[in-house]
């Protein structure tokens, strides 16, 4: 992984939305929906992959800001393995890379790990180890056990 300095912490208002660090870099995040585009540039996020069943409001649109990657999933079965795995290696390069990548879904805690997780396994993470440090950084992440399943199958 790449050596960069570890994200800035931000001091959220209750009820905003929270962003969790999921990796030790300060590279690699999992949110809910985004409400404030601020709090994504105030983390240095420059890469979304947006995972919700509708496009995010108020998505950047200066050339070179972010990159938007939308890929809709659903929390009822495991996503379509081959863009699935496409969406998580391109996070795992452009975290290799030094850019600040979120996963988000929903509430961020199921679709937003599992992609995050994929994106750790590509990075070296054992799938054991990946659901245990999501969980930790996360409370309540991946309680989808088909999820978590898949990624401790991972070597």
């Amino acid at each position: 992984m790449a050596d960069a300095a570890k994200a800035p912490a931000v001091e959220l208002p209750e009820g905003l939305m929270e962003i969790a660090q999921v990796d030790d870099a300060g590279l690699l995040f999992i949110s809910p929906v985004i409400h404030d585009w601020k709090v994504v540039a105030d983390r240095g996020i420059d890469t979304v992959i947006d995972l919700e069943g509708g496009l995010d409001v108020g998505v950047p649109t200066e050339p070179h800001e972010i990159l938007y990657v939308y890929y809709p999933i659903l929390d009822e079965a495991l996503p379509e393995p081959t863009r699935t795995d496409a969406v998580a290696s391109l996070g795992a390069l452009l975290v290799g890379q030094g850019h600040r990548v979120l996963s988000h879904c929903g509430m961020g805690f199921n679709r937003s790990a599992l992609v995050a997780g994929l994106i750790l396994h590509k990075l070296g993470m054992p799938g054991a180890q990946v659901v245990a440090q999501i969980r930790a950084r996360r409370p309540g992440a991946l309680y989808n056990e088909r999820f978590a399943e898949y990624l401790e199958s991972l070597g």
